[in-house]
């Protein structure tokens, strides 16, 4: 039974290497998504003040005519006269919104800065795979998989009931042992959140299965619209999921020293089962290469 526990956990961690690692890589950076955000904010884009402003017919006819096959869709002044004016673009389904020069209709570039974007890209590839609420299904049932993949490395592991010999010294069986132990020890430590985030991922994919669950078990009085445990359960599987339990837990305060600390070590926690996705994909590859190099031998053997 171990052994097909052993080969399961083994293949289910090579198909999900490259989306455990990339999960796991943008979910230390989002950690601080709220942060991101609000140092990446756009700031109003002063330009220099002309003869008179456009009007909003004009700047659309601009943006026309210096995007071609975008369909200006919407117009916002900024607050002051030589503030740029952001005009929103559609194309395909897809919008974006460029700033525009108010009294020359001169394209100035993106309305959200580079930082912005990256943040905003981050957050769709972790949370939907760039997918949309498709994306975010598909995303949910691999979350699954990361709970199939976190039960059996706990099931699969065993301690050493006798000390084993030391492999010989060489940088082969050094690697292999060092690889192997890292994987193991590191896994077994790690399970717990390695399960936790797959659990609370699944139900932030899911939500509408939960508020089902919830609404069965409890449902929503609007005479009496109080707060329902199933609803705290699943702010906490949020906060949870995030790291970010400022102002929720006593004598942790928002940009407390114990809010800050939780966030960071979530941000490096979070990097775990990307490195277990690593060695275990290494010891893989280094156990393909050894058979491939016993059946040359052993091909040689034969022919000699």
């Amino acid at each position: 039974m171990r052994r097909i526990i052993v080969k399961l956990h083994r293949w289910i961690g090579i198909v999900l290497a490259i989306y455990v690692v990339m999960i796991c890589l943008t979910g230390s950076v989002l950690v601080y998504r709220p942060e991101l955000f609000s140092h990446f904010e756009p700031k109003p884009v002063v330009v220099e003040r002309g003869e008179r402003l456009l009007t909003d017919e004009q700047l659309l006819a601009a943006a026309g005519e210096a995007f071609p096959g975008y369909e200006p869709n919407q117009l916002w002044r900024g607050r002051e006269e030589d503030n740029a004016v952001e005009i929103e673009l559609l194309r395909d389904g897809s919008r974006q919104g460029e700033l525009f020069d108010p009294y020359t209709g001169e394209a100035l570039g993106p309305a959200l800065n580079l930082g912005y974007r990256a943040t905003d890209f981050l957050l769709k590839l972790h949370a939907q795979l760039l997918g949309g609420d498709s994306g975010r299904a598909v995303n949910g049932a691999l979350g699954l998989f990361f709970v199939f993949l976190a039960l059996t490395g706990v099931l699969a592991w065993r301690p050493h009931k006798r000390r084993r010999p030391k492999p010989e010294k060489t940088p082969h069986t050094i690697g292999n042992w060092t690889m192997r132990r890292l994987h193991k020890t590191t896994g077994i430590w790690a399970a717990v959140f390695v399960l936790m985030w797959a659990v609370t991922g699944v139900h932030l994919a899911y939500p509408w299965i939960f508020d089902s669950i919830n609404e069965y078990f409890d449902p929503f009085d609007e005479m009496n619209p109080v707060e329902r445990v199933g609803d705290q359960i699943s702010y906490w599987l949020a906060y949870v999921h995030f790291g970010r339990f400022g102002g929720r837990l006593p004598g942790c305060e928002w940009d407390s020293a114990c809010s800050e600390g939780l966030k960071a070590l979530w941000s490096v926690l979070a990097l775990v089962p990307a490195m277990l996705a690593v060695t275990g994909l290494w010891m893989w590859l280094r156990g393909l290469r050894a058979r491939a190099r016993v059946r040359r031998l052993a091909e040689g053997g034969e022919s000699g």
